[in-house]
Formats: C-alpha cells, structure tokens, sequence
C-alpha cells in the first residue's frame, strides 16, 4: 500500500511493515478458490462475495473515496477489509491487468496475527494524516521551534490548535509525571480539541524540536474532508485515553 503521490519514508516504512504483516497473516491461510485475473476494472469487488478479502498476487489497484483516490495497493496487499474497519468504504479499481487470490474472511480477522496486521495499518494511517496536515495547511499553519527542556503544550491551557513533531522528540507530562512519548511524524495535542477540554498533559522537548501548528477549526476540516485516513489517529486517542483513566485510578488508590 502507498500514497498516489509522494510519501514520506516514515509512510513508505509504515507500508512496508504493513505488506509484511499482510504476508504473514495470509501465509497461514489456504485460498478459498483460483485466482482471477482482470485487465481494466472501475470496481474489483463489484461481484466479489461478502465473506472474501483478496490479496493481489501481479499488477497494482487503486482505492476511490468519493471519487478521489486516497491509496495504492501492490502485490502482497489486502483488500476488502473496509468493512472491518472503522473508514470510510470506497471502490478499488485497475487499469492495467492485475491478479487477486481470494480467502475467507473470518478466516482472515479471526486469525491471531491480524492484530498486528491492525498495529501497522494504524501506524500507516497516522503517518499518512500527518503528511495531509502538512501538505493542506502548510501555508497558513505555524511553524514553531523548541530548545531541549522547553514547554511545547501546557498541562490546563486551552486546546486551540493540534500539532505535528516534525523533528526531534517530546515527552508528555501529567502533574510532573511522564506518561507518553512523542516522535517525529507524530500527531499530538488532538484529544483536547476532540473532547473540548483543556490540555490533560504538558509536552515538553526532549531535544531540539520543530512543530506545525494548525488551528483547531482547520483540523475539523481536515478529518471531515479524509476521514479514510484517521484510523490510527482514533486509535491511539482511545489508547491515550485508556492510559490516563488507569493512571488516574492508580493515583487515587495510592492516595
């Protein structure tokens, strides 16, 4: 899987471990029938059964969202696993010839190595919005730079922007106690806006860092435009969440 046009090479690593996840995934499975072969297709899975997921053997597809198409998908990779997910369904198609082998799909989600199947789907779809957020909104987005030890988000601020470490990295601080990380090409700062509360957390700089910043009402804008992208994002915010509430509780026990 990759982006129709230029990508990152955190993206094209997130692809490359996804590809991987997707071969060892299917390697323990048996298709459930011959392989089909097409020339040119507006939609692959026009005529595909509900419980098949399909791996692509030779050639490439594209996936449309509303008429825009959103990914590329080479040999190795899944498709028709929009169902199971929480993104928006769109249509693959080809233009050139391209050949797909199918399996059973509960076979494919109930397998035990899907889970991490899911991990590097989320990484790749994180990175991927992280590079929208900077290609939609570089002209009017800020770009800020902060020294090791400086405050980049305070804990109780109000939440009006959401940010993108574009270099270095940050730690994340409750009440003076680390409880996160941050890494370059990561998405930060989205719970607040989402939830409309004020900053749960500091981020402070580990080492030199720069940030693009970006209004909260631009990054409404954003996931309403490309919401097949946010899965990674949605993801790590109930992780974050889950984190804190456990973080709280042990805190109130000790007390």
């Amino acid at each position: 899987m990759h982006l129709p046009h230029k990508q990152s090479d955190t993206i094209s690593d997130c692809a490359a471990h996804l590809r991987e996840a997707g071969a060892e995934l299917v390697s323990a499975l048996t298709p459930t029938g011959e392989k089909q072969t097409f020339s040119v297709s507006h939609d692959l899975l026009a005529h595909s059964a509900k419980d098949q997921i399909w791996v692509i053997t030779e050639g490439e597809a594209f996936y449309r969202v509303g008429g825009k198409q959103v990914t590329r998908h080479g040999a190795g990779d899944l498709i028709g696993l929009e169902p199971d997910l929480p993104i928006e369904v769109g249509v693959y198609g080809c233009t050139e010839p391209l050949t797909m082998e199918p399996y059973r799909r509960a076979e494919v989600v109930n397998h035990a190595q899907f889970a991490s199947y899911l991990m590097c789907a989320n990484a790749f779809y994180r990175a991927a919005l992280a590079q929208e957020i900077r290609a939609e909104f570089q002209p009017s987005a800020g770009f800020m730079h902060f020294m090791a030890g400086e405050t980049i988000i305070h804990q109780g601020a109000e939440a009006d922007q959401v940010y993108t470490l574009l270099e270095g990295d940050a730690h994340a601080l409750r009440d003076g106690v680390k409880v996160g990380e941050i890494h370059a090409d990561e998405i930060f700062g989205a719970l607040a806006v989402f939830t409309r509360q004020k900053r749960m957390a500091s981020v402070v700089a580990v080492n030199d860092c720069t940030v693009l910043a970006v209004r909260k009402e631009e990054f409404a804008d954003l996931v309403e435009m490309q919401p097949q992208i946010c899965l990674g994002l949605v993801e790590e915010l109930a992780e974050k969440i889950n984190q804190l509430n456990g973080q709280l509780l042990a805190s109130q026990a000790k007390g």
